[in-house]
């Protein structure tokens, strides 16, 4: 699924709360995260800065990239201190790939025993979105909203249903999502 430059307007506006860059801080992320069932880090940068902070995500999602322009290291490598699972997808710039979603269920599912960092081959901006259905509720997205700061995304079931909107209007309908029911 290639997503248009109309559509990739829509999703520039936060999905959750922006917290500014000038305002990050460590007391700010962990009150944010500290009831969270799940957190999950999307790009390279936000990863670098929450574990910075001691906030280790469950699932990280990184592509090596910060801006479009190649990092020496992808992000996350804080986490490489700790015993992390490496997984790794393809994704190409502006589309949500069925095979990195598909990956994401298994990041997603292996991190209840170690955290785990897909690395994306293209691009992970867009990768947010299936995240928000997949994880279960009680959850907590972060994501950085490029040159503002990181948005914090707690996942309920108005946010599933906002995401599932969004992606249906884009033609993505067969991302399918987490059963709480089922999990609980």
């Amino acid at each position: 699924m290639f997503l248009s430059p109309e559509n990739l307007r829509i999703l520039k506006e936060p999905f959750g709360l922006l917290l500014e860059n000038k305002s990050v801080s460590k007391v700010k992320l962990y009150s944010s995260v500290k009831h969270a069932k799940l957190i999950v880090s999307v790009g390279d940068a936000t990863t670098d800065r929450v574990t910075l902070y001691g906030i280790i995500p469950s699932v990280c999602v990184v592509d090596g990239r910060e801006r479009r322009v190649q990092r020496r290291t992808a992000g996350g490598d804080l986490l490489l201190q700790n015993q992390v699972l490496q997984l790794r997808c393809s994704n190409p710039a502006g589309t949500i790939s069925k095979g990195a979603v598909q990956v994401l269920r298994d990041a997603i599912k292996a991190s209840s025993t170690n955290p785990v960092r897909v690395i994306v081959e293209g691009e992970e901006d867009l990768l947010a979105l299936p995240i928000f259905l997949l994880v279960p509720y009680g959850s907590i997205v972060m994501y950085g909203q490029p040159f503002k700061g990181i948005v914090i995304v707690k996942i309920d079931s108005e946010t599933r249903k906002r995401a599932k909107d969004l992606m249906e209007s884009l033609g993505i309908d067969w991302i399918g999502g987490y059963d709480d029911a089922v999990a609980e």
